[in-house]
């Protein structure tokens, strides 16, 4: 499983508009369309594609493993686009080998992609940015990974999420921006909380779905967790022996300190 993200720029408001509201002005960034690979138990890969800004559509492509490889597979493969309401509440599904995919209009103001492996749950949703009336009703979407069994078995996730499954009780905590003054730059990309650099998990653009970065671990048979001692962030506790792991993790709002992937990896 991969699941890449396109962080685009986004500059949006904060705030109320009354005379005494707090309000300041944002430069920053959201993902706004993922990339999702995943090879079902009869070897066949899917892609699914889902963009905030179309939340309506997912588009889904079945390659079968015979043409994986090849240079023909996106042309050989199967396509068709999963649909639901553009207003009211409704819902589609559509199953392969096992692994299923489930589009959901919760309401009218957000949509909700799901993906579900043997081992995984990868949810994207496209909502609106708050204070929606004045940031001209922009989306963004919000990813959540959740693991149904042992992460750690064989292959330890990695990417910009991913490696934060490492099965111990650490937090660790990366730069983070400030945004104590009226106009605010974001600048933080995980650094001191993530192995390497976030220019170590960028695909190139023209191929959204490689699987190709530095801690790849999409064709690997066995992989160690990350080593959390090398990491220069604050180190903090949050469960003790014996207790129940978190069973999340994921990227919301602007809060880009903890995006990174199973492969939710920045796009280049």
């Amino acid at each position: 499983l991969a699941v890449n993200g396109l962080f685009s720029p986004v500059s949006f408001v904060m705030g109320g508009t009354c005379a005494l509201c707090g309000h300041k002005t944002v430069h920053g960034s959201f993902i706004k369309v993922v990339y999702i690979s995943a090879r079902t138990p009869m070897k066949k890969t899917l892609h699914l594609e889902y963009r905030a800004d179309e939340p309506s559509t997912a588009q889904l492509k079945v390659i079968d493993a015979d043409v994986a490889d090849s240079g023909l597979a996106e042309m050989l493969a199967t396509e068709r686009n999963l649909l639901v309401s553009t207003k009211k509440p409704d819902a589609v599904e559509d199953a392969t080998d096992g692994v299923r995919v489930r589009l959901e209009r919760v309401h009218t103001r957000e949509v909700e992609l799901t993906l579900t492996t043997g081992e995984w749950v990868v949810k994207a949703a496209s909502r609106y940015l708050a204070f929606a009336s004045q940031n001209a009703n922009k989306k963004r979407l919000d990813v959540v990974l959740e693991p149904l069994k042992d992460t750690l078995e064989q292959v330890a996730p990695h990417g910009l999420i991913g490696q934060t499954f490492d099965g111990d009780a650490i937090a660790i905590d990366g730069a983070v921006d400030d945004y104590s003054p009226d106009v605010v730059v974001t600048l933080a990309m995980g650094e001191g909380a993530i192995e390497g650099d976030a220019s170590d998990y960028e695909i190139k653009r023209s191929e959204p779905f490689s699987t190709a970065f530095k801690f790849s671990r999409y064709d690997a048979v066995h992989a160690v967790p990350r080593d959390v001692s090398k990491l220069t962030g604050l180190h903090r506790e949050v469960r003790t022996a014996g207790s129940s792991p978190t069973e999340t993790a994921g990227a919301s709002g602007d809060d880009l300190t903890r995006i990174d992937a199973l492969s939710l990896v920045p796009v280049e």
